[in-house]
């Protein structure tokens, strides 16, 4: 398949609503808009520390993984400290197994070792996604086990860069 990866600019914010939508599993925009907790990941795309990358095949947007930092204050699900960002990534259905986010995954790394320590992230238990983040370095964070707004289990991941 062809497609092409580019970081993402501050006038991809709706690419990155879009992709939040997929990432949270939301059945609408407009429901992942309402949810605070949510929308949070998207809103103000391209403050300081925010860090991405989108897949597009034609013109159309496949794909993205995108990096915030946050405050403990105002802490995201994946928080690890004020220092290390949370990930979120999102591959279209219609995209998945083909090693769109793969390529998304280690590009966002990249990026992230030239201004972080290391990436944090909050998956559920049951998404297969969990083997390609152990395989590009993610470990489980031990006791961050909790009951997530679905009723599963979540947890943190963290990759600690060298």
């Amino acid at each position: 398949m062809d497609y092409a990866v580019r970081a993402l600019t501050v006038d991809d914010e709706p690419v990155v609503w879009e992709m939040l939508q997929y990432a949270s599993h939301e059945p609408s925009l407009d429901s992942v808009q309402k949810q605070p907790y949510l929308a949070r990941y998207a809103s103000s795309w391209g403050r300081v520390g925010d860090v991405g990358c989108v897949a597009i095949r034609d013109t159309a947007s496949i794909g993205a993984a995108w990096l915030r930092l946050w405050l403990e204050e105002d802490k995201g699900f994946g928080y690890v400290n004020d220092v290390i960002p949370e990930l979120a990534m999102a591959v279209l259905p219609d995209y998945r197994g083909q090693g769109v986010g793969t390529r998304l995954l280690v590009q966002v790394l990249d990026m992230a070792k030239e201004w972080f320590p290391a990436v944090s992230l909050n998956v559920r238990a049951d998404n297969p996604v969990v083997r390609l983040y152990e395989r590009l370095g993610f470990i489980t964070v031990p006791g961050s086990e909790i009951v997530n707004r679905t009723g599963g289990i979540s947890f943190n991941m963290l990759c600690e860069f060298e």
